[in-house]
């Protein structure tokens, strides 16, 4: 006889909602679209979010799962794959959100040691094992348990605690951060595996906004009008932004500690241009061999700036910069060209780019 089985949230993958992705101070989380190299062969709705945490101030990132109050003892394994920059003191963790079903002010997060999952260059697959000591909690209104806050223990002994075990999970994360001053380069997470059901990684609704971060040291020097500004004289490279997929671009801000008033022109492409990237040499964008991944140009007021403050300007759809500009690309490129001259310091430029992406 086939078993009923009731849907109370609507998702396919019921108990488990669809992922949402959150992240704090310098921490960010970003759905990725056809992502490229070895990250594209997995998972299977062919996104998958990319997270960073600098880790100068407990920054994070987390892809959240919520649950609809599965009990404690019915989690019984999980598994997860993730591609990571580099090796690093830890790679993403588990984290189980429980709760006193009858009592929501009794709460605890069990989570999974950082540094004892798998943190090396390349992909790496994590699960939860029932019978590693990885884990430890700290909760609210927390009486009558047999382990001890802050000692860490097995998933089996919390399905078997005399408190834990009556308790139900409301949400599951998975994280980068909180490794202090430790930086957690680029990770790509690219499955989500709970009770032998997939998770789909994808964003819902039909579009979704990316922000999209660039920074380069400039020299120090005098730029005539129409020059480039880029990190070397000699082997100075394009802007890459990951946005992750198609969209339209619809915000674009740049910033720099300097007393500047330039006007810049940011000419982006779908490939990589080939046209000059030196910094410090005439502009030579966009050109005929180029043409066939032109995608436009963002053109910026003026730079301003106050007191000491750094210099910016903003190009968004309501001025007369170029905006949106489309893109059918992981990566856009750009090569920054400014219209008057000006004396850049040593320091960062940064481009910040928001696009309007579409699933």
């Amino acid at each position: 006889m086939a078993t009923e089985v009731k849907n109370r949230w609507g998702y396919s993958t019921e108990p488990f909602g669809e992922p949402l992705l959150y992240s704090a101070r310098n921490g960010t989380a970003n759905w990725m679209k056809d992502p490229p190299g070895q990250i594209y062969q997995k998972g299977s709705t062919q996104f998958s979010v990319k997270m960073y945490a600098d880790n100068t101030n407990d920054d994070w990132a987390s892809v959240v799962i919520p649950v609809n109050e599965l009990p404690v003892d019915h989690l019984a394994k999980a598994m997860w794959t993730y591609w990571m920059t580099n090796a690093e003191s830890g790679g993403v963790n588990m984290v189980i959100w429980i709760h006193d079903p009858t009592d929501f002010s009794k709460r605890a997060e069990v989570t999974q040691l950082m540094g004892l999952v798998s943190k090396d260059a390349g992909f790496n697959v994590e699960t939860l094992d029932l019978t590693v000591t990885e884990l430890f909690y700290y909760g609210e209104n927390i009486s009558g348990s047999g382990l001890t806050a802050g000692t860490n223990y097995t998933w089996k002994q919390f399905r078997e605690d005399a408190l834990f075990k009556d308790w139900d999970i409301y949400r599951i994360t998975f994280d980068v951060g909180w490794l202090g001053a430790s930086v957690q380069e680029d990770i790509w997470l690219t499955e989500i595996n709970i009770n032998g059901q997939q998770i789909p990684l994808k964003p819902s609704g039909d579009t979704y906004t990316n922000t999209i971060a660039v920074q380069k040291t400039m020299i120090a020097d005098t730029k005539a009008a129409g020059d480039i500004y880029s990190e070397n004289a000699t082997t100075g490279t394009d802007w890459d932004f990951e946005l992750g997929g198609n969209g339209d671009i619809t915000v674009a801000t740049i910033m720099h500690d300097a007393a500047i008033t330039e006007r810049f022109v940011l000419y982006l492409f779908g490939q990589e241009p080939t046209s000059e990237t030196d910094d410090n040499k005439a502009n030579t964008s966009p050109i005929t061999a180029d043409a066939t991944f032109f995608l436009g140009a963002i053109q910026f007021d003026a730079m301003r700036y106050i007191q000491t403050g750094d210099a910016w300007t903003i190009a968004t759809t309501s001025t007369a910069g170029g905006l949106p500009i489309h893109h059918e690309n992981y990566t856009v490129y750009g090569i920054l060209v400014g219209q008057d001259g000006a004396t850049t310091v040593a320091e960062a430029l940064t481009i910040t780019m928001t696009s309007e992406m579409k699933t």
